[in-house]
């Protein structure tokens, strides 16, 4: 049989074709014959950086590459490390820490109490590195660490072939999976997600796998060999303009929030303990602490992607303009301690944002505690005028976005001393930033009044406000509203601006449930704006603070980025779809999924 070879096509229609292809279809493209790899080309802007070799190696093979190195304008930088087994026996839900690399039997400091750590499993493994161990004091403990293991595992024949901790926290992800699923409304991957999840293998092999994948990590930590990356791309990728440190880029089962090498090579159906970065809550309704940055240096490391790009930012030359750490919405933050006294991690932030060009900066900060004397650091940190003064550093800031890490269904009002907030300019020196164009709060508890006081001192540049999961000290959204529409009429308010330049507002609330689904909220936009600038009705409803209108607002996952459906979807559907019946047509003995575990 005669094979002959594609007509040829012009660049521009290559150029049209390869737009609408993913990464992954364009290298299968580029397999399909030679001329079809010499007319698309990989789209590489981005590289990834984690405590996994396979991330590191990826990494420094686009490093070194004469052509794609050019094209690279961002790192991201996953700060999330997999866990080594149980930190807590009560019943754990989504959100909740696992065994982390500070976390020791022997450990009695004050921070270890504070986390109501209450027994631990068995550990996989230790992540330290201390230069004083022997190699034979590291073998004694692997083999000591191996056989509890095998003990563990050994208590029933016919067991899962993994210890329990994880075999539980498999089976939570499932629920988990339910909980967020039923918020779809047919999304286009939803059914190949389920397929995924009901085709997984036993969990021995997950583990097996997951072994393995600890032990990596356990070397590259001992090794630092992703400070060393890092330190080597900033160098090697004359583009580059953004770094971002997330906590959160394994995102959820079957939906990570950024596909790393490492995930991306993860075994089909692959179930693991989902990791999540920086202080982390141990236990429901219940605040992780900010503990004081320079008296628990152990607990710096759940930074050290953080504390690593700053240092080399900092340093050496790099084009970098733009900075991104924040959670996707998952109660955490950088800790707002070292805004409390002086560090050297202050300073390498003060002298990032200070460089000539720097134009965004997106943070968000872990505030609150359990104990009032927590409290108490956490208000100093952002009053004493340290945080401002390093923003103010940020001259040409076009960008900013802060969120906190208040959880407004459940905020004590104990937090600010005399139980109200401070004023919003206290901390964020709008005033100095002449060239912004977007401004974005969330998790912040404020009074209506500063609210509104505050827009009116955003500059005339800025185009677009985003604000989010507020709670208000007295007033809420409606009447917000209503004042924000009565100065707008009134020229009070952006009364110096046609209409083509006056800002878009976006409000985001909470669903009205209280299930522990971190990301999911209702985005209002239309309705606002048709509400402050035309003859559109309020989005809220009068006599209740934050609750919305019938049919208003979409629904968004700030931890799964293709996720938005109208809110009257879910609402009229009763949070069951179409997808369901194929499902449980597939597969008609499985029933429930978390009934699985």
């Amino acid at each position: 049989m005669a094979y002959t070879s594609p007509p040829a096509l012009p660049r521009e229609l290559w150029g049209y074709i390869e737009s609408h292809l993913s990464n992954a279809d364009i290298k299968s493209l580029r397999l399909a014959c030679k001329q079809f790899n010499n007319a698309v080309f990989l789209r590489l802007n981005r590289v990834f950086l984690s405590a996994n070799p396979l991330n590191i190696e990826v990494f420094r093979n686009i490093a070194s590459h004469d052509t794609f190195r050019h094209q690279i304008n961002e790192i991201i930088w996953d700060e999330a490390r997999l866990s080594r087994g149980p930190a807590r026996t009560d019943e754990t839900n989504e959100g909740h820490e696992l065994l982390s690399d500070e976390d020791e039997p022997d450990n009695d400091r004050e921070w270890v109490a504070g986390y109501h750590t209450q027994y631990r499993e068995v550990i996989t493994g230790r992540h330290e590195s201390e230069e004083d161990e022997s190699e034979e004091d590291e073998s004694e403990e692997d083999e000591s660490e191996e056989d509890e293991f095998e003990e563990d595992e050994s208590e029933e024949d016919d067991g899962p072939g993994c210890p329990r901790w994880f075999e539980k926290v498999c089976g939570l992800n499932f629920y988990v999976l339910e909980s967020r699923e039923r918020r779809d409304v047919d999304g286009p991957g939803r059914i190949a997600r389920w397929e995924q999840v009901f085709d997984q293998p036993s969990l021995k092999e997950p583990w097996q796998h997951y072994l393995r994948l600890l032990r990596q990590q356990k070397d590259v930590l001992a090794c630092q060999t992703d400070l060393e990356a890092f330190a080597f791309g900033v160098k090697r990728f004359p583009a580059l303009k953004r770094v971002t440190i997330t906590p959160a880029a394994h995102g959820n089962l079957t939906t990570p929030l950024y596909p790393t090498p490492m995930i991306r090579a993860f075994p089909k159906g692959f179930n693991y303990p989902i990791p999540r970065g920086w202080l982390y809550p141990r236990a429901n309704l219940e605040p992780a602490t900010p503990y004081t940055w320079n008296q628990y240096p152990e607990l710096r490391d759940r930074y050290r992607g953080f504390r690593t790009a700053m240092r080399v930012l900092a340093n050496a030359p790099n084009s970098v303009s733009e900075l991104v750490m924040t959670s996707n919405s998952i109660p955490t933050g950088i800790n707002c301690t070292i805004f409390d006294e002086p560090c050297e991690e202050y300073n390498h932030f003060a002298t990032v944002l200070k460089k000539p060009g720097f134009r965004r900066l997106d943070i968000a900060l872990l505030l609150g505690g359990r104990r009032e004397e927590d409290r108490e650091v956490c208000w100093r940190s952002l009053l004493n005028g340290r945080l401002r003064l390093a923003l103010g550093e940020a001259k040409e800031t076009e960008e900013f976005r802060l969120h906190a890490s208040f959880d407004i269904m459940t905020f004590d009002v104990g937090f600010y001393p005399d139980g109200k907030p401070p004023p919003l300019q206290s901390i964020v020196p709008v005033e100095q930033w002449s060239k912004l164009r977007h401004f974005e709060l969330a998790g912040f508890a404020i009074s209506q009044g500063d609210c509104v006081s505050f827009l009116k001192t955003l500059p005339k540049s800025v185009r677009s406000i985003e604000l989010s999961m507020l709670e208000f000290f007295g007033g809420g959204w409606y009447s917000m509203l209503e004042e924000i529409k009565r100065m707008v009429s009134e020229s009070t308010l952006w009364g110096d601006r046609d209409a083509g330049s006056r800002p878009k507002i976006t409000i985001g609330v909470p669903l009205a449930d209280t299930s522990p689904t971190y990301g999911h909220g209702i985005w209002i936009e239309k309705e606002v704006e048709d509400f402050i600038y035309g003859e559109g009705e309020n989005p809220f409803r009068k006599h209740s603070r934050n609750s919305i209108q019938s049919g208003v607002g979409v629904m968004r996952d700030a931890l799964e980025p293709d996720f938005e459906h109208p809110y009257h979807d879910y609402m009229s559907n009763g949070g069951y779809f179409e997808t369901d019946e194929y499902l449980q047509e597939r597969y008609p003995n499985e029933g429930c999924i978390g009934a699985r575990f």
